[in-house]
């Protein structure tokens, strides 16, 4: 980004003077500036997908953990159905055994108190058979309750047992539950904090860019009133005068007029991958109106091919002319260097009446 926003600033050097040298390093600082930011906001949105795929594997985690929330909670309803049934079983049986006992023993004084009024040998004898049926019925009821006490007396100890899985799983449910809302709320803290430092430093590169287009007004004022030009020239006729450009050097490009680079700004040239040491030529014949070190460019060079086009060199190494030297199509200008990402990329940019066009239609 850095050697698009110097491009897009390069015509600062026309003006030599200490007011257009001023304006120069306050550009370069919010150049500066806005790439940090930049950078910043890329490693907000590296650290946003992390955050989000945690959550996604988190979110996985939750649905898991809810399935085995419904497992507990059916186990939950098991056991209590189990623990509330037996209790019942158990409080019934005891009841019925005290009734069935209270009424043998009511049936057994009955019985005893006929016993002293009956006169009546067969009337007696026919009563106690009966009497020692019923109570042979009563007995053997008695035994079966006490059976079942026996059995209910081990489901006690099931009871017990199934109360403290019953507690031991609601725990475990409540501890699930609140581990899952404090993950939900600490991933959501960390989405919303990211997004506040994107939108601030979204906020604070819109309020640098918008004072580099301040400065640069000043600076295209001042290139105005200071830079050659020729009055009533169409694009047209600017490209008959100047004739077809010559590649500066061979190669590939790397960048291509109008990519949108870091900051959203768009790349005003373009650069070409060559050789490191290769030879740079000039594209088209001019007068040399800069010619040395430019912030983010390394040594540059501009040169006024007349009629209001100027060519602009970046990333050199090295540069074989001087200000107001005239050149000559291929006439050797420096040599090219690497750039501020370590690549030896020729950075090209052309422009008319202040405007950045495309290079490549006149090569």
């Amino acid at each position: 980004m850095k050697r698009v926003a110097a491009g897009l600033l390069i015509f600062s050097t026309v003006a030599l003077g200490d007011s257009l040298d001023e304006m120069k390093q306050k550009v370069e600082s919010i150049n500066r500036g806005i790439e940090a930011s930049t950078q910043r906001i890329s490693n907000i949105e590296v650290e946003k997908g992390k955050t989000e795929d945690r959550i996604v594997k988190l979110e996985g985690e939750i649905v898991k953990v809810e399935r085995e929330i419904g497992e507990l909670t059916g186990q939950i309803t098991t056991l209590s159905r189990r623990v509330d049934y037996s209790e019942r079983s158990l409080r019934f049986s005891s009841r019925e055994e005290k009734v069935k006992l209270e009424e043998y023993n009511a049936k057994l004084e009955a019985w005893n108190r006929s016993q002293k009024h009956s006169d009546d040998s067969m009337n007696l004898s026919m009563n106690k058979r009966k009497f020692k049926e019923l109570l042979y019925s009563d007995l053997e009821r008695m035994e079966q309750i006490r059976s079942v006490q026996k059995d209910l007396d081990i489901r006690r100890i099931d009871i017990e047992r199934d109360r403290r899985q019953l507690s031991s799983l609601k725990t475990k449910l409540v501890r699930k539950e609140q581990q899952n809302q404090q993950n939900k709320r600490e991933l959501s803290r960390l989405i919303k904090q990211l997004e506040a430092e994107k939108k601030q430093h979204t906020t604070k590169i819109s309020s640098l860019q918008g004072e580099k287009k301040r400065i640069e007004a000043q600076i295209e004022k001042i290139i105005r009133e200071r830079a050659r030009s020729v009055k009533n020239v169409n694009m047209s006729t600017a490209k008959s005068r100047v004739g077809r450009l010559r590649k500066p050097v061979s190669g590939s490009y790397t960048t291509t007029f109008g990519n949108v680079k870091k900051g959203n700004v768009r790349s005003s040239g373009v650069e070409i991958r060559a050789a490191l040491g290769r030879i740079v030529r000039g594209a088209a014949g001019g007068k040399v109106i800069y010619a040395g070190k430019f912030q983010g460019l390394g040594q540059v060079v501009m040169v006024d091919y007349g009629y209001n086009m100027i060519g602009i060199y970046g990333n050199l190494i090295s540069v074989d002319v001087k200000v107001g030297e005239d050149v000559k199509q291929a006439d050797k200008l420096g040599i090219l260097g690497l750039s501020i990402d370590g690549v030896p990329d020729l950075y090209y940019e052309l422009r008319f009446n202040l405007k950045p066009i495309n290079p490549v239609s006149m090569f």
